[in-house]
C-alpha cells in the first residue's frame, strides 16, 4: 500500500508544475519532493512524471492519478470544513486572511475588544496581498477588496476603502509634470487603483515598485514619488493629498466564508464582531455611495 502523504505531495506537484514550486508551497526542499514522488511511482509500479530541466510534465498515468488525488484532497477538505461546522464550543483558533494594511493598521489594535468577548478564541491574522483559498482550508474567513463569485462562498459587504493620491510635502509643491511615481510590482499591477495610477503616470518615471503598502508609504515619505494610498493609513503622517481632478477608484471591502464553515459557532461569532467593528469605523460607506465603482 502506498503512503497517502506521498500521494498528497504528488497532487501538489501536479498542480504547481515544478519541483521548486511544489517545494515552496509545502515548505520543504525540492529533493524531498522528488524522493517522495519517486517512492510513489515505485509503489504503484508506473511512471507518473517526466522530469525536465525547468518543469515537470505528467505522463498519461500521472494525469489520471492526479485527477483522483485531487478528488481525494477535496474530500478531505470537505471533511475538515464539516467538522468545524459541528464544533459548538467557542474555543480554538479562527484564521482570518486579509490585506496587510487592514491587518496591521486597523484590525490588530481592535482585537482587545474581541478577546474580552470571546476569551476562549484565538485569532490568527494571515496578512497577505494575495487571495487565500477557502476551499482548500487555507483560512476560515477572508476579508477581500474584491467581491467574490465562488459558488461555495458566502459574502457580506463590510464597507469601502477610500484611496487618494499622496506625496511628501516637498513633492506636492512641484508641478505634476515633474512627478515620479511609486507603484506595486507586477504581482499586484492588475489592481484597479494600480491600473488607474499607471495610466495617470502616462510615461512619467516610476521610481519604486513594491507590493508592500508600508514600503510604498516609506518611499513616498522619502520624496521618491507619488502613490495611490488608503486614506486611513495617511492620517497620522506628514503626507499631502494631491488633487489631480480625477478620483482614485475606491475599493469595496468584503467578508467571505465557505458556505459550510460559516455554520461553526466560533466563525459566526467572529463574523458578527467583524461586521460590527467595520460598521463603526471609517470604512462605513455613505448612504449614497455607488458600489458599482468600488472594484
Amino acid at each position: 500500500m502506498f503512503d497517502w502523504d506521498d500521494l498528497r505531495i504528488f497532487e501538489v506537484l501536479a498542480r504547481t508544475g515544478s519541483l521548486s514550486a511544489a517545494a515552496r508551497l509545502l515548505k520543504v526542499n525540492h529533493a524531498t519532493i522528488g524522493r517522495r514522488v519517486a517512492a510513489l511511482e515505485a509503489e504503484l509500479g508506473t511512471t507518473l512524471v517526466t522530469r525536465l530541466p525547468r518543469n515537470t510534465v505528467l505522463t498519461p498515468q500521472g494525469e489520471a492519478i492526479a485527477a483522483l488525488a485531487r478528488e481525494m484532497e477535496q474530500t478531505a477538505q470537505a471533511v475538515t470544513r464539516r467538522a468545524r461546522a459541528f464544533d459548538n464550543n467557542l474555543t480554538g483558533n479562527v484564521r482570518i486572511s486579509l490585506p496587510p494594511a487592514l491587518a496591521s493598521d486597523f484590525l490588530a489594535e481592535r482585537l482587545t475588544g474581541f478577546s474580552a468577548l470571546y476569551p476562549g478564541l484565538t485569532v490568527t491574522l494571515k496578512a497577505t496581498p494575495f487571495v487565500s483559498s477557502l476551499e482548500r482550508g487555507e483560512t476560515d474567513l477572508a476579508i477581500r477588496l474584491v467581491q467574490p463569485d465562488g459558488p461555495t462562498q458566502v459574502a457580506r459587504r463590510l464597507g469601502v476603502m477610500q484611496l487618494g493620491l499622496f506625496a511628501a510635502p516637498s513633492v506636492a509643491i512641484t508641478a505634476p509634470k515633474h512627478w515620479s511615481f511609486v507603484l506595486s510590482d507586477e504581482d499586484l499591477a492588475h489592481l484597479p487603483h494600480q491600473v488607474w495610477l499607471a495610466n495617470y503616470a502616462d510615461g512619467r518615471p516610476i521610481s519604486v515598485r513594491s507590493s508592500d503598502i508600508h514600503t510604498q508609504i516609506s518611499a513616498v515619505r522619502a520624496g521618491l514619488g507619488v502613490a495611490a494610498l488608503p486614506v486611513f493609513m495617511t492620517e497620522n503622517t506628514d503626507l499631502v493629498r494631491v488633487d489631480v481632478g480625477v478620483a482614485a477608484p475606491a475599493r469595496g471591502i468584503w467578508l467571505v466564508v465557505h458556505e459550510e464553515v460559516r455554520k461553526a459557532p466560533a466563525v459566526q461569532a467572529t463574523m458578527s464582531w467583524l461586521a460590527e467593528t467595520f460598521a463603526a469605523s471609517e470604512f462605513r460607506a455613505p448612504i449614497d455611495f455607488d458600489w458599482s465603482t468600488a472594484r
